[in-house]
């Protein structure tokens, strides 16, 4: 329903969408709901609290007409799909050998791990107070 009342908004109100680039609005307002199903698949909960942060957040700036305020809204949108998408990952729970296990996607952004190396050169972290810490 809100996504045809959006649809409907811009139907009605073309020019003021089209001076704003509603093509773009409406294609960060897919992809994010495409990301939302695709990273919380299996997860009502997280579907169901997605699809109305995302609905509401547009709803609640349908009647923007400042192109600048528009675009920054777009690249929040853009930016916010990105995080979404590279940087959840949904953990479930193995009963037959008591471990979580992480579902991470292709486009999951793993950072790179060294192993630990005990005999590494650490600096030494003085404990205690400074000479600038005594009270004058």
């Amino acid at each position: 329903m809100k996504f045809q009342s959006l649809l409907y908004s811009i139907q009605c109100h073309p020019m003021d969408w089209m001076d704003h680039g509603e093509n773009k609005v409406l294609q960060v307002f897919k992809q994010l709901h495409r990301t939302r199903e695709k990273v919380f698949r299996g997860d009502e909960i997280a579907l169901k609290a997605g699809r109305e942060k995302i609905n509401t957040e547009f709803k609640s700036n349908k009647s923007l007409t400042d192109a600048d305020k528009i675009q920054e809204l777009i690249t929040i949108g853009v930016d916010s799909e990105i995080l979404l998408r590279k940087t959840i990952v949904q953990a479930e729970f193995n009963e037959e050998e008591n471990v979580y296990e992480l579902k991470i996607t292709p486009d999951t952004a793993l950072e790179k791990n060294t192993i630990f190396d005990p005999f590494a050169d650490l600096p030494v972290q003085r404990k205690g107070k400074r000479c600038s810490d005594k009270p004058t």
